[in-house]
């Protein structure tokens, strides 16, 4: 990424509608960004291509199957040789970047995008099976972004409205804490709009030198907003 002095990462919960998503894509605005991570993305079961509407401006990370629930778009302006899956599951894609440093050094940033299902219907002692996964995939010893819909309430991120609490959320925060990553967006923000309630459950962590390398992590509000999650744009300078 040796022309680039920045990255931009855009997320956005598209809540399975596969039109929103397609028109979502195609949005001159949107297509300025290096990397798009969906998360509970719209399906068409006949034609799972048809998810890249863009497709000549991204190129498409995702599980085959017709139950995925994320996916990474990466901007065709970056190299094939700049970017690498590790993997791409249902719940869970993750992309290893290569960058350049300001001393022209290689630098590898692991880029998670997660999404984890809890509907007032899950127990408050269920566990889950995605927050596991992430824990076998979380390193502690390289560069690490995660944009995510935990589904997950937690007075560390919502104060004022957290008036739930499910037990994973303590096996969540546990090995955020192991992985040495911290919350990059700031706390209290509205992410999601949805009953009349207001909520914060779309968050991105990071490793720390990611912390001084982050240009900003907000919500933005003025591009494409036609559903209840908010989109959310994390910049950083490379």
């Amino acid at each position: 990424m040796t022309e680039q002095s920045f990255l931009q990462i855009l997320q956005y919960n598209i809540r399975k509608s596969l039109r929103i998503q397609e028109s979502f894509l195609i949005d001159k605005e949107v297509r300025e960004f290096n990397i798009v991570a969906i998360q509970k993305q719209g399906c068409n079961n006949n034609d799972l291509q048809s998810f890249n509407s863009a497709h000549n401006f991204f190129h498409l990370v995702k599980n085959s199957s017709s139950q995925s629930r994320t996916c990474i778009y990466i901007n065709k302006c970056l190299r094939l040789n700049q970017w690498i899956v590790e993997t791409a599951e249902s719940d869970i894609c993750l992309i290893r970047i290569l960058t350049r440093n300001t001393d022209d050094k290689t630098q590898t940033l692991r880029l998670l995008n997660v999404y984890n299902s809890c509907s007032l219907f899950t127990t408050f002692t269920e566990k889950s099976l995605i927050i596991s996964r992430l824990n076998e995939l979380l390193k502690n010893d390289c560069e690490q972004l995660i944009v995510e819909d935990f589904n997950l309430h937690h007075f560390h991120w919502e104060e004022w409205r957290c008036f739930t609490r499910h037990m994973m959320i303590d096996t969540l925060l546990n090995i955020i804490t192991n992985a040495r990553l911290k919350l990059l967006l700031k706390s209290d923000i509205i992410t999601c709009k949805a009953h009349n309630q207001f909520t914060t459950i779309d968050l991105v962590f990071s490793s720390e030198k990611i912390q001084f390398m982050t240009c900003k992590c907000k919500i933005r509000i003025n591009l494409h907003q036609r559903l209840n999650h908010l989109l959310i744009i994390t910049e950083l300078c490379l």
